[in-house]
């Protein structure tokens, strides 16, 4: 069988991280790499694949049948708008735009073409996290009535490149506010958050926060909470724990060595994955397996881009509830036709 044609819009850091899964692939092809840096022409060396500055030509291979849009956040929805006019399949990283209108347009126009559209939620990917959400589907801790997610991160960012990823709320926070949902099988209906800058005050120069605590509250009743930070300096943390009428179930801090010493004079457990690369790695292959499945399957992309809405949703809200100290409710835009 001929193997699946991609394209990867942006040669940073997402873009060379798909583009070494694609060539990898021994079912996908990765033809063209877009970039207006000449990274991207170094990139596409690296594969042996054709380089561009801009879209139209890739756009205009017959053979690429799936783009990859790993740009930056604020041209997300130009690019995604451009590839469901060429008739191309399409992950796009998140958030979709930098805007929930923008994100709005996206979504319409791949309903409208009924176009094949994934978004980069990786994490949903993960096995010990996809356990959890099977055992919570079977019934294991009964009903669902509280989530609890901490992410923070080895290091922080440089204020300007974390504003132009769409700030902690929503770069980093997006994949959590959809592990939620896919978690507690409901609707986001309400969010309050309190942020501040603790680590680096320049983020406040770009309105966004180092440090943030998030309460979501879900139709069915049961609520989120969330504990973000931009730095750790012991590695990257990130877990959940789901809580339900009959149990809890726990998607624990990962150690890339599964072995602890035990001696006289104490208890030595392995450290964390020193970055969220490290950490879910795996995740991005298993990622592009489902898409290559559901490309030559004609299926619809899971998670897809409602599921992106839906947390560019949640997240634009806690933006706005962290900048004005009160709980801000959260209009269902993403399963309205």
């Amino acid at each position: 069988m001929r193997p699946v044609g991609f394209g990867v819009i942006g040669a940073g850091v997402i873009g060379r991280i798909h583009a070494r899964n694609i060539a990898a692939h021994g079912a996908a092809e990765l033809r063209w790499i877009v970039d207006v840096d000449a990274r991207g022409e170094a990139l596409a060396r690296t594969h042996d694949a054709r380089f561009a500055r801009e879209l139209a030509p890739m756009l205009a291979d017959p053979d690429v049948e799936v783009v990859v849009v790993g740009s930056s956040t604020d041209v997300h929805e130009a690019h995604v708008l451009a590839c469901v006019e060429a008739g191309k399949a399409l992950l796009c990283e998140k958030p979709i735009s930098d805007s929930l209108a923008g994100a709005r347009r996206c979504l319409d126009a791949v309903r409208r073409a009924g176009t094949i559209a994934a978004v980069g939620f990786n994490r949903r990917f993960d096995t010990h996290h996809r356990h959890v959400y099977d055992q919570v589907r079977a019934g294991t801790i009964g009903r669902v009535e509280m989530l609890h997610f901490v992410s923070r991160s080895p290091q922080d960012m440089e204020p300007a490149a974390a504003a132009r990823a769409g700030g902690m709320l929503r770069d980093k926070g997006s994949h959590h506010y959809d592990l939620a949902c896919w978690l507690a099988n409901a609707e986001p209906v309400e969010v309050y958050g309190s942020g501040a800058c603790l680590i680096d005050p320049r983020h406040a120069d770009y309105a966004d926060v180092d440090t943030a605590a998030i309460v979501l509250r879900f139709a069915s009743g049961a609520l989120a909470t969330f504990a973000f930070n931009r730095r750790t300096g012991y590695g990257n943390d990130e877990m959940f724990e789901v809580n339900g009428a009959r149990g809890m179930l726990c998607s624990q801090r990962q150690h890339p060595l599964g072995v602890t010493y035990y001696g006289a004079e104490g208890v030595v457990v392995p450290g964390l994955h020193a970055g969220w690369y490290e950490r879910f790695a795996p995740t991005y292959a298993a990622e592009l397996d489902a898409l290559v499945t559901a490309v030559r399957g004609g299926a619809n992309a899971t998670p897809g881009l409602a599921d992106g809405m839906r947390a560019q949703a949640i997240a634009e809200a806690a933006v706005e509830s962290v900048a004005r100290g009160r709980p801000v409710p959260i209009a269902n835009t993403w399963s309205v036709a």
